[in-house]
């Protein structure tokens, strides 16, 4: 049996449980003369009921992702070559992920610390 269908069996027996108890309560709590709280015990179990019978293919498509675990270095995440490289306008040194960067009144691309340096 595949793993996300078997999530996805117990993920709508969960819900099919919990509506059969809601349901439950509902009735008793109705039959002690609590209506408002019979009421919103039996909307809880219209809805997870009406959840469980209609399984969202959503759900199970999202399951079936497998994300990527593959670590990337810096080096991979970096331009390669020098022409690609983000360069502070000011200073013309080359600017690493991560480093503080802004924009100054040009719209160019500069390091916060040549920015708020004193000219």
């Amino acid at each position: 049996m595949d793993l996300t269908q078997n999530l996805g069996d117990r993920n709508r027996l969960t819900r099919t449980l919990l509506a059969v108890g809601l349901a439950v309560f509902a009735l008793w709590s109705l039959r002690k003369g609590k209506r408002l709280r019979g009421a919103l015990a039996g909307l809880g179990a219209v809805a997870l009921g009406y959840g469980a019978s209609t399984e969202s293919d959503g759900t199970m498509e999202h399951l079936a992702e497998i994300p990527d675990t593959d670590p990337t270095s810096e080096a991979e995440q970096q331009p390669t070559s020098e022409a690609e490289q983000l360069r502070c306008a000011i200073c013309g040194e080359p600017i690493v992920p991560g480093q503080p960067r802004t924009p100054n009144e040009n719209d160019e691309t500069v390091h916060e610390a040549c920015l708020e340096a004193p000219a």
